[in-house]
């Protein structure tokens, strides 16, 4: 009884959009054998790992933030920064304690680089290609 109340609750919350719940286990990432890993690194430290799930996109245990974050920043990232640090999800050494999962790949680009960024271009493969990269090979193999 107890176990279908919480599930009813996680669906409740993620309905609201949420993410609170989820973790990259959760996500549509199990079942992906290969996963295709995006990396940033960037001034201030940063140096994250990153992949995309069906909720958006998740920033791995480990990854590194930018250890300050540039004067134009918004506050609703600045918040939210704060907020990561608080509940412990990013330590005082700036590294994530575990796998976070942020709505977009912008909005991790932007946690992780401590300034606004387009996370489609941001992150890219070991290879050197942004997901816009590679959204648009896919777009040319659907034409052909």
């Amino acid at each position: 009884m107890l176990l279908e109340f919480i599930s009813n609750a996680k669906l409740l919350v993620n309905t609201l959009g949420y993410k609170i719940f989820d973790s990259v286990e959760d996500s549509s990432i199990k079942e992906k054998e290969d996963p295709l890993f995006f990396y940033i690194q960037a001034a201030r430290g940063a140096n994250a790992k990153g992949i995309i799930v069906a909720d958006g996109f998740a920033v791995l245990k480990d990854s590194v933030i930018a250890a300050s974050t540039v004067p134009s920043m918004a506050d609703s990232l600045i918040r939210l920064r704060s907020e990561l640090l608080q509940k412990g999800i990013i330590d005082a050494s700036f590294h994530f304690t575990k796998d976070y999962i942020f709505s977009s790949p912008s909005l991790a680009a932007a946690i992780v680089m401590g300034r606004r960024a387009n996370g489609r271009t941001e992150w890219k493969t070991s290879e050197h290609k942004s997901i816009k990269d590679i959204e648009e090979e896919g777009l040319k193999q659907k034409k052909s």
